[in-house]
């Protein structure tokens, strides 16, 4: 149990300090193992999964309209995730919760930087398992998911100026397709029962993802407005890290690199 909870602790901290955000937590339906805290599979209402997310996303690139040059955007999210297991091969699920993020941009010799309230946030998901090769416990799943968050703004600088802002606007719709290879190395207990062993699961992962980025403000009335920025570049590489603590919790790190910088946590409670 210590020794679990000290490789949890250690990787934990290492992700926090070199990774960042989450296609995984966890990386495939199967996991956790356990029948759940509530035993709700038995009543025919489960098994559900409950995951507490924490992403971060330190930079992503935008693109929009010529008018409009190095766009950026930044912040972090605080969710909930809920999930549906079906025959620990297929996970439809729901994530909501609130989002704080911050955008900038040049247009027509100013700079914008722009703060968001923290907002509320929603999304669906699915998470199917494609393929499992338990000798070698190998797994391929796929994770598709979108998101929608709707924060309005909070700040606004034009030129390093706070303004005095109306007509506000700012809005992010977010989605990704990702395919995850993981592999299960196990720690200890009964290797025959997959709900007894602490086992570590790291795996790796290319996503396509895009999004658009609506922010517009008027300061005075001069307008602002990044346009429609998208991603400006689409593919994501995913690395990260699901560790399983018999027999109905997991906890997970996972960072994202390419397409943009960003990184998190999170647990998961199979109910």
């Amino acid at each position: 149990m210590f020794k679990s909870l000290a490789i949890a602790i250690c990787v934990l901290f290492i992700a926090n300090t070199c990774f960042a955000q989450t296609a995984g937590n966890t990386s495939d339906p199967k996991i956790p193992y356990g029948n759940g805290i509530a035993n709700l599979k038995d009543t025919g209402l489960g098994p559900l999964k409950v995951s507490f997310d924490f992403n971060n996303i330190f930079e992503k690139d935008l693109k929009s309209d010529s008018s409009v040059t190095k766009a950026e955007i930044d912040g972090q999210e605080y969710l909930v995730r809920i999930g549906y297991n079906i025959a620990d091969r297929f996970e439809p699920y729901a994530r909501f919760g609130v989002v704080n993020l911050k955008t900038k941009w040049d247009t027509s010799g100013n700079s914008i930087n722009v703060r968001s309230d923290q907002g509320f946030g929603a999304g669906l998901g699915m998470k199917v398992l494609v393929f499992d090769i338990p000798a070698q416990r190998l797994r391929l799943s796929l994770d598709g998911q979108y998101f929608y968050a709707n924060p309005d703004i909070k700040t606004a600088r034009v030129n390093g100026i706070s303004s005095n802002i109306s007509a506000t606007e700012f809005k992010v719709s977010q989605w990704q397709i990702a395919g995850i290879l993981s592999m299960e190395f196990i720690m200890g207990g009964d290797k025959d029962n997959p709900a007894t062993p602490y086992s570590i699961l790291p795996y790796v992962g290319l996503a396509y993802a895009d999004s658009s980025t609506k922010v517009k403000f008027k300061s005075g009335s001069t307008p602002y407005d990044i346009g429609s920025a998208k991603n400006d570049n689409n593919i994501l590489f995913i690395t990260g890290c699901d560790i399983t603590s018999p027999e109905n919790i997991s906890i997970n790190v996972e960072g994202r690199f390419i397409g943009e910088t960003a990184g998190g946590g999170g647990c998961t409670l199979k109910f």
